[in-house]
């Protein structure tokens, strides 16, 4: 069956996910913090994340093997809970993976439709939080300077651009009725062309097995010689993904809904938070010393996330303010040392706002 060829694909692509963030899921040290969805952030990772991340590759393990709708349920409460613990887990392919199997798990007689809307919607929105001034003329320039021969393309936003309109075109086909088979090959080779660049880029490794899934999802879908005819979801959980991947990232246009969850894939718009402080904050351990900037003083949130996680931390005003304070505890100059934020608009340089957070008023 090809919903279970889609799971075992998606389960294969989260596992793959995992092991690149190997530190996130509490294995192992860590010096950046967990910011959970309540309370404070902590350094600290007890048992329980240990004990519920090898529930999760039980899961996996199991899912591969025997694809089953009862697998599925714990698998995304186990999931669910391990990001109420820690908020930086709730990565747009952790997202994505959790809508796919939650179609999957809510209704199978509209599955094939449900899961081509939801492909869909990433496509729709990737390429529409690109339609900006931020990867036309910066990111997708960074991105081309992966090779020497093509470098000079970064000279022409233009084709920035294109390449968000050609995401756009991607998911027109996945929504367009009887799609051609052969356009299945749009995906492979716009997903290729992405893992290439990354892998010589060398940069954000854990999104490597998340494009080969979107692209064989994609195939999947697509390879259907009579493909059924479109139908509306019928289940309310069903219906409630869609919303959660077509309208909510909307929302996100104005920061209402969190920046992982709207599909912003390197739209270079995310809200960074730089710490700035005369004195190193022993907490950031070693990582201070390699990635601070202005003298030793400013140290981007990002690159220590990174560094010690693998991943970016989750962007809002809750784990901003969590990560203000957690800083602001270590540092023995509070009265001099802040927390900024910086909230660009995307389609307006020129309106870019930076937000002080200082310790004292913490």
């Amino acid at each position: 069956m090809e919903t279970d060829r889609i799971v075992r694909i998606v389960l294969c692509g989260l596992a793959a996910c995992m092991v690149l963030s190997w530190f996130m899921w509490g294995i192992g040290e860590r010096s950046f913090p967990a910011l959970p969805l309540w309370g404070e952030a902590s350094a600290e990772t007890s048992l329980l994340h240990a004990v519920l991340f090898g529930g999760v590759i039980s899961l996996l393990i199991g899912g591969i093997v025997k694809p089953a709708r009862a697998f599925l349920l714990p698998l995304l409460l186990l999931l669910l809970f391990m990001c109420a613990l820690d908020l930086n887990r709730l990565q747009p392919w952790l997202w994505f993976y959790v809508l796919v199997l939650g179609i999957v798990f809510f209704e199978k007689n509209t599955t094939y439709t449900a899961l081509r809307r939801l492909l869909a919607a990433v496509y729709f929105w990737g390429g529409t939080n690109k339609l900006q001034p931020y990867f036309a003329e910066d990111n997708f320039a960074w991105f081309t300077e992966a090779f020497i021969a093509t470098r000079f393309l970064g000279e022409y936003p233009a084709l920035g651009y294109g390449v968000a309109l050609l995401e756009i075109a991607l998911a027109v086909v996945l929504l367009w009725p009887n799609a051609k088979a052969w356009r299945r090959w749009f995906f492979i080779a716009f997903h290729t062309i992405i893992i290439v660049f990354l892998l010589k880029a060398q940069w954000n490794y854990v999104v490597l097995p998340w494009n080969a899934a979107m692209a064989a999802i994609a195939f999947v879908l697509l390879s259907t010689q009579s493909e059924p005819r479109p139908t509306a979801p019928r289940h309310k959980g069903q219906i409630t993904i869609l919303i959660l991947a077509w309208v909510f990232p909307l929302a996100g246009l104005f920061q209402y809904w969190p920046y992982q969850l709207s599909w912003q894939l390197y739209s270079n718009t995310q809200p960074e938070a730089v710490f700035y402080s005369p004195v190193p904050c022993s907490k950031v351990g070693d990582i201070w010393a390699e990635k601070s900037f202005d003298e030793g003083r400013r140290l981007l949130l990002d690159d220590w996330s990174l560094a010690s996680i693998g991943v970016p931390m989750f962007y809002s005003e809750h784990t901003f303010r969590q990560m203000g304070r957690y800083l602001c505890g270590c540092t023995s100059e509070p009265d001099s040392s802040r927390l900024e934020r910086l909230r660009v608009k995307p389609w307006d340089k020129d309106a870019e706002q930076t937000i002080i957070i200082s310790c004292d008023s913490e």
